[in-house]
């Protein structure tokens, strides 16, 4: 699937590019991102439960019990890192991006792209590649960004290490991936560190169903839907601290 990232941009933007505006920009640009990341990767634990246990033994290998995780230990915990990367590739926050312009007369597999047309990229339909993720692409698999050795395996060149396209491309790339980035990352290595996330389960003992591809259309984003998609319960990771958090 070939890419050009050099004839793609933004429109122009006129703004003030002061430092108080990059701040407040920056917290916008990375606030979906968040809240969304973290509902679809509840979703995700929900379903894949597997992945939950290898990540809670890799923070208990490395953190331990005596205190809460840090963003010193993300070199040290390449698979809850791994986690993030997976939930925004699984289930991108906006599955075809922003619109973008040609800033000059293109060719992409026979077809001529005149400059200045408005192109909008599929980004859910790269990130499920099978050619590059595999024929398990439309699962959620965070080992497919670790390398034989257990460590953050190099990302293919576009990406800019990311590892998937949910961020954009070229010089025009979301401008609060970063923040969005460590924002994920520790608010999953704490909510693994300290709770165990488990299905509910009906009157006749049976974990509830859950719909992994239920969603509510938010105009540019597409979060799950949270109060009908899933039912979870919340336990103490903690053995000394038994019983349900939430129900």
């Amino acid at each position: 699937m070939g890419r050009r990232d050099d004839v793609v941009s933004d429109y122009a933007c006129s703004l003030a590019l002061t430092d108080d505006f990059f701040r407040q920009f920056l917290s916008v640009a990375g606030a979906d991102s968040v809240p969304n990341g973290m509902d679809w990767w509840t979703l995700a634990m929900l379903a894949y439960p597997e992945t939950q246990a290898r990540a809670q033994a890799e923070l208990d290998a490395v953190v331990g019990r005596a205190r809460l995780p840090t963003f010193a230990d993300l070199p040290l915990l390449p698979y809850t890192h791994a986690m993030v990367k997976e939930v925004l590739r699984w289930k991108p926050p906006s599955p075809l991006g922003l619109p973008h312009r040609t800033t000059e007369d293109d060719w992409y597999e026979g077809m001529f792209i005149p400059k200045g047309t408005i192109c909008i990229a599929n980004v859910w339909l790269m990130n499920r590649d099978p050619e590059i993720y595999g024929e398990n692409s439309g699962d959620f698999d965070p080992a497919r960004y670790l390398d034989a050795g257990g460590d953050i395996a190099p990302s293919l060149p576009y990406t800019k290490d990311e590892g998937h396209v949910s961020y954009g491309f070229g010089r025009r790339q979301c401008a609060g991936m970063h923040l969005a980035n460590n924002s994920l990352f520790i608010n999953i290595a704490v909510m693994l560190w300290a709770t165990k996330i488990e299905r509910k389960k009906d009157e006749s003992g049976q974990p509830v169903p859950l719909d992994v591809d239920g969603f509510v259309d938010r105009g540019v984003v597409m979060s799950a839907d949270s109060p009908y998609t899933f039912k979870s319960t919340l336990t103490w990771a903690h053995p000394q601290k038994p019983g349900p958090l939430r129900v």
